[in-house]
């Protein structure tokens, strides 16, 4: 078998280490391939990524001087940069992804549908460990350098979602949270950067409710029997507090957004007072302002997705008005002075909950997006109205 031949057979390591081009340029790195149970407990010899005899050698194998049918410096150069196609050697963020075994995994046995041959052909175990250390040089300026860069990949959590309700994506960036015309507690305002995430395009619905209840052993909310008609299964579930919403969106596989993401999708990026604009609310934008005489059993509430008027930028329904909805962070009425300014989660405790987006029986001016309120988590007490009420329920959101 010629040099040359055996030389382009390491091009392809590049490319076996799930590294190819367009993803490197495009910083989606490939998955790796699990490691097959004979190679799983195969580790670098102690002291050898730094020892520079053994490098020394690896050097001497990859230059063709140590064996007569290994050379790969005619297709990866005298520094590791690939002279064809292919690439990733010299990168750190690349290397640092292979454990151990999954560099003598791949360089022992080839590269699956490539022409390159297994190296455990040509070399003994201990010359692939060493040209393994010469090659991790490329990634180290190339200076001998420990392999404690490496970290184990954890592959991403499947997230199964429940319930099939809608989502709308909230892309990542900045907004401007809070207001100087408001209250207190929504002073000052300042800029927040978020990753993108999704949340609920509607509010959670007694239909919706009645599913997480037949899976699970939880006690029913307060009047129940009453709110879960089919006449109401289209309109937001109530007499919720902040524990049971959250229940929910943990069942399903979602979580409670928070304060500053439940801001940002109301208000989008141009600092707008209510979701759709500046204009005051009406009715065909938000379900508000009724005497608390009318609740009439769940009557005093608007079936979700109604009052597309009132839509906010990213395209959420009743984000104003209709019910309070719970989120996840506690609250600090002077949170906002030392907020982080990315991701903010809110004050690591408290004794009130957030709530947002003022409800059926208030003026218009508490439907502002800016509008801060709050409500005790939970109680003992499972009939409290101090804690469950007729105009609090929430959405879920959960992240990209």
């Amino acid at each position: 078998m010629r040099k040359t031949m055996i030389g382009a057979l390491i091009l392809v390591i590049v490319e076996g280490l799930t590294l190819v081009a367009q993803s490197a340029q495009s910083q989606q790195l490939m998955p790796l391939d699990p490691v097959p149970a004979t190679y799983v407990d195969k580790h670098m010899p102690v002291g050898w990524w730094t020892d520079p005899k053994i490098i020394k050698e690896g050097k001497d194998i990859y230059f063709g001087d140590a064996h007569p049918l290994v050379a790969c410096h005619s297709c990866h150069g005298q520094d590791g940069q690939p002279v064809g196609s292919g690439g990733g050697l010299r990168d750190q963020k690349n290397t640092s992804r292979f454990s151990d075994s999954y560099w003598y995994w791949r360089v022992a046995e080839g590269i699956p549908k490539t022409p390159m041959v297994p190296w455990k052909a040509l070399l003994s175990e201990e010359q692939i460990w060493k040209v393994i250390a010469f090659i991790h040089t490329f990634s180290h300026k190339g200076k001998p350098s420990q392999h404690s860069d490496y970290r184990p990949e954890v592959p991403p959590k499947k997230v199964i979602v429940k319930d099939k309700a809608p989502m709308v994506l909230v892309p990542a960036g900045e907004f401007t949270m809070g207001s100087n015309e408001g209250r207190d507690d929504e002073k000052p305002v300042h800029r927040i950067y978020l990753d993108a995430y999704y949340i609920d395009k509607y509010e959670v619905t007694i239909g919706q409710y009645g599913e997480f209840l037949e899976a699970n052993s939880f006690d029913p909310p307060p009047l129940w029997t009453t709110m879960a008609q089919p006449p109401y299964e289209n309109r937001p579930v109530v007499n919720v507090d902040w524990k049971d919403a959250n229940n929910y969106c943990q069942w399903a596989g979602k979580r409670l957004p928070t304060e500053a993401e439940w801001e940002k999708a109301a208000r989008g990026t141009d600092g707008r007072i209510y979701p759709w604009g500046n204009d005051p609310p009406d009715p065909l934008r938000a379900n508000f302002g009724k005497d608390r005489a009318t609740w009439n059993n769940h009557e005093a509430l608007v079936p979700v997705g109604q009052l597309k008027a009132g839509r906010s930028p990213y395209g959420v329904d009743d984000l104003a008005g209709n019910v309070w909805e719970w989120v996840n962070d506690w609250y600090d009425p002077d949170y906002y002075a030392a907020s982080p300014s990315q991701n903010p989660q809110g004050p690591s405790s408290g004794k009130f909950k957030v709530i947002r987006g003022g409800s059926w029986d208030l003026a218009p001016e508490n439907l502002r997006s800016a509008r801060r309120d709050l409500n005790t988590p939970s109680t003992t007490d499972y009939d409290s109205p101090a804690y469950r009420n007729f105009n609090s329920g929430f959405r879920c959101a959960k992240n990209q």
